[in-house]
């Protein structure tokens, strides 16, 4: 636990901090309700959830504004990690057949079983093995959650306890760091910003560590850990006795070449939860339909804390899962063709409006330096948001190098990400 996280709690303990002026704004002057937050509240990372809070009411403002404003001037969102899959797959149809099953009725009438009904069970271990070439068994070896984003959660839960290191890569998906935060992990960084690991880095970060969430393709650059190095993770892993946490929700965005698990690694296998979902493979991040994978001795006591916290997965995700699953097999090929030809048409566009963009090995974002004279991934985030209508991610929830970044998402359609580059390009103080 950092030093700001220590100071902020005994200050609100102590009672020093109904004297700062910026509490007294944010809690309306009354301390009784800063004295009632837990722990985990105080250590949550208020600036920067308050200013996606901000951001996203932002964006949801100007879309609202967009029913009375020109069809030229509507937002642009490429601030969220959201994929448009429309057209790839009969989805309306699938959601049809599965609403008109008599079964449906009777899974909603009652609770479904913790780890999951066996049908999307075994959906789930079918995809996992075509993707990846390990094999699970459905029953003992799989746990449906509600979205990767509540296995990643639990698994923290389950496998690290409070004050425990654990190692991050900088940059990385900013849940992860939120989460550390709020359990009161002690977070090692390794840098990937030249997207080889040091060898040495990785020893002094792992040494101690009682687990280290990997995420490749990865969630801010769309960088994917080379084999050699997924190999000195799970040496490493070994030697300390560390579990892994693979966040492979991206695995099917993977475009120099075919997506590795480091659970097919057999030194990996035994101390490797494979966490995932149909978030961004299908386009479906409203479903919150997700899955762990991994040995039975991690899986069965991270079903016990879920059964906890979160008894179960809704039934008609459950049911449709498996139908879902079966559709990728025919839209996997046509949704790599197509975001390739999305990924280059989002990279001529951006080097065109004035950027240093980077070839991304894999997922959907450009991780980019903001252009002079911003000074911060905020700034220039509220100044596209303001100016031009374009809404995206300030880098610095991502980690300690994200300071003078952005992320620009160009999962949705070529034609809208292009016309975000050209309102920046037009709008940039440089080009007046």
């Amino acid at each position: 636990m950092d030093m700001s996280t220590l100071w902020k709690k005994f200050a609100v303990r102590t009672g020093l901090a109904a004297l700062d002026p910026k509490v007294k704004s944010r809690i309306g002057g009354d301390y009784f309700y800063l004295r009632a937050y837990s722990n985990d509240v105080l250590a949550a990372p208020i600036e920067d959830l308050e200013l996606l809070e901000q951001l996203e009411r932002a964006v949801h403002t100007a879309r609202s504004n967009t029913v009375h404003t020109p069809e030229k001037n509507a937002l642009i969102d490429l601030s969220q990690g959201m994929p448009d899959l429309s057209g790839f797959f009969p989805l309306e149809r699938i959601l049809s057949d599965a609403a008109q099953r008599p079964n449906l009725l009777t899974a909603l009438q009652k609770y479904p079983p913790g780890f999951g009904n066996p049908r999307a069970l075994a959906a789930v271990a079918k995809k996992i093995t075509a993707d990846t070439g390990v094999t699970y068994d459905p029953l003992s070896e799989i746990l449906l959650c509600n979205g990767a984003s509540q296995g990643i959660a639990h698994a923290l839960e389950c496998f690290v306890d409070p004050g425990m290191p654990i190692v991050l890569f900088d940059p990385c998906y900013l849940f992860y760091q939120w989460l550390a935060q709020t359990r009161g992990l002690r977070i090692r960084r390794v840098n990937t910003i030249h997207q080889r690991l040091d060898p040495r880095q990785m020893e002094r970060a792992m040494s101690g560590a009682k687990a280290i969430i990997i995420n490749s393709p990865a969630n801010p650059d769309g960088s994917r850990i080379h084999l050699d190095d997924l190999k000195l993770i799970a040496a490493l892993a070994a030697r300390h006795n560390c579990i892994i946490l693979s966040d492979e929700v991206y695995s099917g965005f993977s475009w120099a070449e075919k997506f590795t698990s480091v659970a097919s690694l057999p030194s990996a296998r035994g101390r490797t939860v494979v966490i995932s979902s149909l978030s961004k493979s299908h386009g479906l991040p409203g479903l919150r339909m997700g899955w762990c994978a991994g040995p039975a001795p991690l899986i069965r006591p991270l079903a016990m804390l879920m059964s906890i916290r979160v008894p179960c997965v809704n039934a008609t995700a459950q049911e449709t899962l498996p139908d879902l699953i079966d559709a990728e097999f025919d839209f996997s090929q046509r949704r790599h063709t197509e975001f390739l030809k999305r990924r280059d048409g989002a990279m001529a566009a951006a080097l065109d409006a004035g950027f240093n963009v980077e070839t991304p090995d894999g997922a959907f974002y450009l991780w980019n330096q903001i252009p002079d004279p911003f000074l911060s991934g905020h700034d220039f985030a509220r100044w596209c948001l303001k100016e031009c209508q374009v809404a995206i991610m300030p880098g610095e929830p991502f980690g300690p190098s994200g300071r003078s970044m952005v992320r620009m998402s160009w999962g949705g359609p070529s034609e809208l990400f292009s016309k975000a580059m050209q309102r920046i390009k037009e709008t940039l103080p440089s080009a007046r």
